[in-house]
This record gives structure tokens, sequence and C-alpha cells, in this order.
């Protein structure tokens, strides 16, 4: 009985030592609580179904941009200045999710984050590279502490949301959150996991939550729906938030996006939410996250 009690003890003492132990993420995400965090927007790459090797180190987290061109992958989607039109995942990756062929989430510095992309897609592509899109709550928590420049945007060092284009991932030294994960207010929009209703009719937080964004729909009196409405209300066709698919039927489901983009200026920020396009939606300046 003494023996099986010390046993239990120790099993006690060990299981608290190893819960109380900090968390050891790979290079591409960074410790946010008892979740790793993407450090950078995801990129999605295309990468020869033979470099085994290559795959290994996404999935592992430690790829570099120089072993992935090196390898033989490309880039798909990336941020583009014009429409979806120009950019695309392929045949093989289509907007519902239904891959025949795998493309990867990754986390690196120094590239235009990849966006024209769905739910569904996104989904997937965190999915084949070991991850997966945060929740809300893990989103707002890896953001806390991220500098929100308002109508500040220097364009060099601060948050990229007042800027004529987007910017590459890591490219703000300044747009960094208290957890040390980069470029999550402004830049591009961000899928998380939740779906919702579909909002309308909706405006922005109180001032001392930084005025961002609570979700786009004030623009009913003007804007086609779809269209989402820049700074001071006024509707204009060079918005860049244009979302390019469809306007949703009635009862249609909506994804969530977080955190504003480039060009939306004291739209964007830590609170930035927008729950007004269906999960299919593809726009150039939404791209997403991951975690593991």
């Amino acid at each position: 009985m003494r023996l099986l009690v010390r046993a239990l003890s120790l099993l006690l003492v060990c299981g608290t030592t190893a819960s109380a132990a900090p968390l050891r993420c790979p290079p591409d995400s960074i410790a946010v609580g008892p979740l790793c965090v993407d450090r950078w927007e995801a990129s999605v790459w295309q990468i020869p179904e033979t470099s085994k090797a290559l795959i290994s180190r996404v999935q592992r987290g430690k790829v570099t941009r120089e072993q992935l061109v090196a390898g033989g992958a490309q880039q798909v989607s990336a941020m583009t200045e014009g429409s979806c039109a120009d950019v695309s995942y392929p045949s093989t990756f289509p907007v519902d999710g239904a891959w025949t062929k795998p493309l990867y989430a990754v986390s690196i510095p120094g590239v235009l984050p990849t966006t024209c992309t769905s739910w569904f897609q996104a989904q997937q592509a965190c999915r084949l590279a070991g991850k997966r899109l945060l929740t809300n709550e893990e989103w707002q928590a890896a953001a806390a502490g991220t500098p929100d420049p308002g109508l500040a945007d220097d364009q060099t060092t601060t948050c990229a949301v007042a800027s004529p284009f987007g910017v590459p991932t890591g490219a703000r030294d300044k747009c960094r959150s208290s957890w040390g994960v980069q470029d999550m207010v402004g830049n591009a929009w961000e899928w998380v996991a939740e779906w919702g209703e579909l909002a309308t009719g909706c405006g922005r937080w109180l001032p001392e939550m930084g005025d961002d964004l609570s979700c786009i729909g004030e623009g009913s009196e003007v804007a086609p729906a779809g269209w989402a409405v820049p700074r001071g209300g006024l509707f204009r066709p060079a918005s860049y938030v244009l979302i390019e698919d469809p306007t949703p039927g009635p009862n249609t489901p909506s994804g969530v996006i977080r955190g504003g983009n480039f060009g939306i200026q004291d739209r964007s920020g830590v609170f930035a939410y927008y729950q007004s396009i269906p999960p299919t939606t593809r726009s150039r300046s939404t791209g997403f996250r991951c975690g593991r």
C-alpha cells in the first residue's frame, strides 16, 4: 500500500511539473499560453510531391523561404493589387476546400501574405501543414498589445493600416503583439475558425476599445451589398476591401475575419471584427494565420 501511495504521489508531482513546463514552439511560431501561434500571416505554397523532406520541414515549422524556392515550391495567390481574377488557387484546390492535390500554409517572413482565399481553402492549407485555424478567442489573445497606429501609419515601421498596398510579412518592425506575433493589425484580414449568423447594420466599438470596426454594415444607404465602407462612412468603388463573390442569399452563415487590412485606416485594429461574409468569400485583402 505504501508503495502504491508513493507511486501515485510521484505521478501527481511529475504531472504537475510537466504541465507547468513552458511550451516549446517551432521556429515559425510563438507560444501564446498553451498554443503555438504562427509568427507571420500565412503564405500558401505548392510543393512538388516528390519533395518529402521539404514537406516535412513545413509540417515541423522549420522551413525557410530559401529552402522552399530551392526545392521547386511556388507560392499560390499572393496578395494582388488587382482583383482575385488576377491570382488563383489551382483547380486541384478549389474554393470549397475539396482538394485533390495538397497545398501547404507556411509561416515565413519576407513574402506578401496569400489572399483571395476562402475559409475552406484556409482551413485545409493549415491542416495539411499540421496546423489549424485559430479560434476567435485565440486570435484575440495573440493580438493583445499590438500597437494600433490609427491614422498615423508611417509607411515603414507601424502596422500597415493606411498604406497604398499590403506589405511583406514581418516588414513592419513595430507591428508586433505583446507575445511577439507580427502583423495582426492591418495588412490582411485573417479568417478565424468560427462561423456565425450573417451580421447586418453593425457599427463600431466604443472609443475606449480603440474605435475599431466591430463589423461592416453601415454602408446600406449607398453601398451595394458585399462592399465594405471606408473610413468616414462614404462608399468608394476603389475600396480596398472589395468582396468579389456574389451577395449571399437568405439564411447564409458568415465566416469571421479579424484585424483589418492595409487600407481601411482606423477601422483596423486588435478589435476589428467582420462577420458579414459567407465562408466561400474571396477578397484580395483577406488571408489567414494558423496555429498548433
